[in-house]
């Protein structure tokens, strides 16, 4: 198509085809407006790169429609048409500035998905950085486009002889990871070797509750001077079986979302970027709860309740920073399930017992103190559709788009009902004093009391 002024009307009019067209500017010889079948449109350009009939011709693409007006993308393509009547070739200059194909490193390419993907489109950006730490080990400085299935295949199956979970969380990001890198515009990589793998490991749902022993068991283990953990660690475990937050919540709890701590309701209102949807939630918070996070700020009166001291990372997103004192920083998500795993000895470094192997318990996770919490203000009475909410499980309808309220009231009925149903379990404190050695009559030995000499 040509012999059109290319206009907004003109642009915004153009429809998507079966296959890609593009409408070429009467004012402007070699620019023009591409319509790709997905209904995607770019302004572009076609010239030959050099002299003479021989000379290659070369698209190149000026800006995609809406990032530039129509006439906007007309003056920076004739300033183009100009550089190019005087040698220059912006194709062959862009193909230069980007990474080829046949030297990107995996680690290089996985950076770049991080870079441009998945920190700036997913909440959960921290979630694909972690599961793409053992790829980027196995992988380092292999080329990214010579990877194989073979290869993936082999590195899932090494994660999941100890993390099947894992291994299928690995899968996924490297399905998405090599999906973005082999669209048009990237071509790092010329097939996505995960594309036509199907899921290796079969995932049961998540039912684990811990049974009344094991919560008493856990309350006051996390009491215990030699536990395998720091206070800050056990205290926010504490608050994920009086809350039923999920564990990043509680981890990541700073002190100025304590609303109304001092008084009769005191609230923890979680920011949008720890919780799913977007939205600020309102949590209360019960006495048991209260009196975990008034330990924690005692030991620190800012920034993070549940503080670690340790030396924050320069480079780290400003969002990961707090107001805390120098050294403290918030613990985080995967510090609560390593205090509960432990680690085994790896060369120099010797192993360290987990809380559960140190008090004797079955295996959980901290996301099921949650499931637990929720059970067990359900065996108390509270009503589902309440549990539910203080749970932040959101309806997937329409209607839930509209309807607003918090269902506060409802909530702090819960958070009760949880309390008086955790102290019925765990009962008064255990007295983990020395005992009383107790000493048989029958075998005691008398001593001979010392004579003393009196002078005469």
């Amino acid at each position: 198509m040509s012999g059109q002024t290319i206009t907004k009307t003109l642009v915004d009019g153009l429809a998507k085809q079966a296959s890609e067209y593009t409408v070429w500017d009467s004012k402007l010889p070699g620019f023009g407006v591409r319509v790709r079948p997905t209904g995607a449109k770019s302004f572009i350009i076609v010239y030959r790169a050099g002299t003479g009939r021989t000379a290659p011709v070369r698209r190149y693409t000026v800006a995609a429609v809406g990032k530039l007006a129509p006439e906007a993308a007309r003056t920076q393509a004739k300033i183009l048409l100009g550089n190019i009547a005087n040698g220059a070739d912006p194709a062959a200059e862009k193909r230069a500035n980007r990474p080829k194909r046949d030297r990107l490193t995996f680690d290089e390419l996985a950076q770049l998905y991080l870079d441009q993907y998945a920190k700036v489109r997913k909440s959960s950006w921290k979630n694909d950085e972690g599961y793409l730490k053992k790829p980027r080990a196995k992988w380092k400085r292999r080329i990214a486009a010579e990877i194989t299935d073979d290869d993936v295949a082999e590195l899932l199956e090494e994660i999941g002889a100890t993390a099947p979970v894992g291994a299928n969380r690995t899968q996924s990001v490297l399905h998405t990871l090599f999906s973005w890198a082999k669209e048009p515009g990237r071509r790092h990589v010329p097939t996505n070797p995960v594309a036509d793998m199907r899921r290796r490991y079969q995932e049961s749902p998540r039912e684990r509750v811990l049974t009344d022993e094991e919560i008493r068991t856990l309350w006051w283990g996390l009491d215990d001077p030699d536990l395998p953990a720091s206070r800050p660690i056990a205290l926010a475990l504490r608050f994920i079986l009086a809350t039923m937050v999920r564990p990043g919540q509680s981890a990541g709890l700073l002190i100025p979302e304590l609303v109304g701590f001092t008084g009769e309701e005191p609230q923890y209102h979680i920011p949008k970027n720890r919780v799913k949807k977007r939205r600020e939630v309102i949590v209360p918070l019960n006495a048991l709860a209260v009196a975990a996070v008034r330990e924690a700020i005692a030991r620190n009166d800012q920034g993070a309740v549940f503080s670690s001291w340790a030396k924050p990372d320069p480079k780290a997103d400003c969002d990961d920073q707090t107001d805390a004192k120098p050294g403290l920083l918030p613990i985080t998500r995967d510090a609560l399930s390593a205090a509960l795993n432990g680690r085994p000895a790896k060369g120099k470094r010797p192993a360290r017992k987990g809380i559960r192997e140190h008090l004797g318990m079955a295996h959980f996770t901290p996301h099921d103190l949650r499931r637990t919490a929720a059970t067990i203000a359900r065996r108390g009475g509270a009503k589902r559709e309440d549990v539910k909410a203080l749970l932040d499980h959101l309806e997937g309808d329409v209607t839930a788009t509209y309807d607003k309220y918090d269902m506060l009231p409802e909530k702090r009925l819960v958070a009760s009902i949880l309390e008086a149903e955790l102290r019925k379990i765990v009962g008064t404190k255990p007295n983990y004093c020395r005992p009383e050695i107790v000493f048989e009559r029958d075998n005691v030995v008398a001593i001979e009391e010392p004579k003393i000499a009196v002078a005469s």
